[in-house]
């Protein structure tokens, strides 16, 4: 790292540090909270991830792309690779202890699609994107750039500054070919840090998703998010390799990290909520196996719960019904047949946007209007926060 362990790039450093490891330690005590924090993460990473190579795209975007019905609004190539680097972040392998099949899926789901190839595959493509097999030379290339990031790291090195090294010597020696790879090796690296501790490890089982990514299990143990630091306020340009870049993603990171501190607590407060739901029924309720299930696939339809606890389509149903009206689940979809539920935290993330009339003509409103109304709203929830931060300090004298 250029600079860093110097004066104020030390304290940065120390601090995110810090700051991500008191989310890690939440994570530790209960790796449910844990799960249901990254499935969020990962979404809104992957989305600014993309976002940050210039394209347009939202989390909004994604689950059109997923449910049918519609390809969305957005860029449809940049939809895709956010979808594939979901579903890198959600399950990266461990690069340090097994790198050449680590870094062969970040390459393949967070790489992109060779330039001949990129087209809309549509939303009823169910698979992982399969890129053509790169020629023997680039691959070599790239084999070797892994190399050069491994060899960076040194025994005492903290899983960021770790992270930063390995992605700033891979994205120097690919030529800063693929930065998504950098970002996502970025964070790949850190987690395989993190999971040196007492805990699961090695080469890493992925599951088949029929929710392309959404739904899929957790397999990380990551707690940085690089792209979503750099889109903190402002968009910064990733630049893991330079001292300022270095310093510009620490701060964003001191940011996210901050607030992200609050928002697993409300997965623990969700899930203390979810595992009560069952208490006090009679011994056949499936209430608390349902809630369970949304646990390690916070993104469900009523057909893949039944397939998952065992019960009947219509008894999936009641039960979705039943944890709707506790407050645990959102229907995402906005529409009566082929629905899907969610987390309420997922939710507030994927869930479909309502038209809204013009209140002049009754027309549809413009994007624009939407996305001014969206910032708008933002803002009020981050000058609310700011209050609230400023009431809870305990008043002197």
């Amino acid at each position: 790292m250029a600079k860093a362990g110097k004066g104020g790039d030390a304290l940065a450093l120390l601090r995110v540090e810090v700051l991500a490891a008191r989310i890690e330690a939440f994570g530790r005590a209960d790796p449910d909270a844990g799960n249901l924090w990254r499935s969020e993460m990962a979404v809104a990473e992957a989305v600014a991830s993309v976002a940050l190579e210039g394209r347009k795209v939202s989390e909004a975007d994604l689950l059109p792309r997923v449910a049918g019905g519609g390809a969305g609004q957005g860029d449809p190539v940049a939809g895709e690779l956010a979808l594939g680097l979901v579903r890198a972040l959600k399950a990266p392998g461990d690069p340090v202890g097994h790198p050449a099949g680590a870094i062969a899926r970040l390459e393949r789901l967070a790489g992109g699609l060779p330039r001949a190839e990129r087209v809309d595959p549509g939303p009823e493509t169910q698979r992982e994107s399969r890129p053509a097999p790169r020629p023997e030379p680039e691959a070599e290339a790239e084999a070797g750039a892994l190399a050069a990031g491994l060899a960076a790291l040194r025994p005492d090195d903290p899983p960021i500054l770790a992270a930063l090294r390995v992605s700033a010597a891979y994205g120097a020696a690919s030529e800063r070919a693929h930065p998504m790879v950098e970002r996502a090796l970025f964070m790949a690296v850190e987690g395989a840090l993190r999971r040196r501790a007492p805990g699961p490890g090695g080469a890493v089982a992925f599951e088949e998703d029929p929710m392309r990514g959404l739904s899929g299990r957790v397999d990380a143990d990551w707690v940085a998010t690089p792209a979503l630091a750099l889109s903190a306020g402002r968009y910064r340009p990733w630049s893991p390799g330079s001292a300022a870049g270095q310093a510009d993603l620490l701060d964003g990171l001191g940011t996210v990290l901050g607030m992200e501190s609050g928002r697993i607590g409300r997965a623990r407060d969700w899930l203390r909520r979810a595992r009560a739901c069952g208490e006090g029924r009679h011994g056949r309720s499936r209430l608390g196996d349902a809630a369970q299930a949304f646990v390690s696939a916070p993104c469900l339809t009523s057909g893949l719960l039944a397939d998952r606890i065992g019960v009947t389509p219509r008894g999936a149903t009641n039960l979705i019904d039943a944890l709707v009206d506790l407050g645990l689940l959102r229907e995402i979809t906005r529409r009566r047949t082929a629905r899907i539920w969610s987390v309420p935290g997922l939710a507030e993330r994927l869930a479909a946007r309502p038209r809204r009339p013009n209140a002049a003509t009754g027309a549809p409103a413009a994007p624009q209007d939407r996305a001014a109304l969206g910032r708008a709203f933002a803002d009020l929830d981050a000058a609310l926060g700011r209050a609230d931060a400023l009431l809870a300090r305990p008043r002197r004298g």
